[in-house]
């Protein structure tokens, strides 16, 4: 009787030491499945915030030409104001007038 006794407590003891290594196994798989989703996820963040560097620095390059036209006109609007009608134009200000005055002829 005793060996039965003896016998029924291995056994439970192994079906809980089997149930804990399923138990232990399903969640290292659940942690392994969560590493790889926020690795991918870093990545495409890191590729993110590259590309939102990027494009600040497009942005700045774009207000450095766009001030740089605007003191251009400036100088070219205060020529006017002061009655200097032969200073240079700006090769695209010109461009423009051409086309206001001579419509048609490019």
């Amino acid at each position: 009787m005793i060996r039965a006794y003896l016998a029924g407590g291995i056994a439970a003891a192994f079906l809980a030491l089997a149930g804990v290594l399923w138990w232990q196994l399903s969640t290292i798989s659940n942690l392994r499945d969560d590493n790889a989703r926020l690795t991918r996820t870093a990545a495409a963040l890191e590729d993110a915030r590259a590309q939102a560097r990027l494009a600040a620095t497009v942005a700045q390059s774009e207000a450095d030409r766009q001030r740089a036209k605007a003191v251009e006109y400036e100088q070219v609007k205060d020529s006017f104001r002061k009655g200097n009608f032969d200073a240079p134009l700006p090769d695209d200000f010109r461009v423009l007038l051409n086309r206001i005055l001579r419509p048609g002829k490019d």
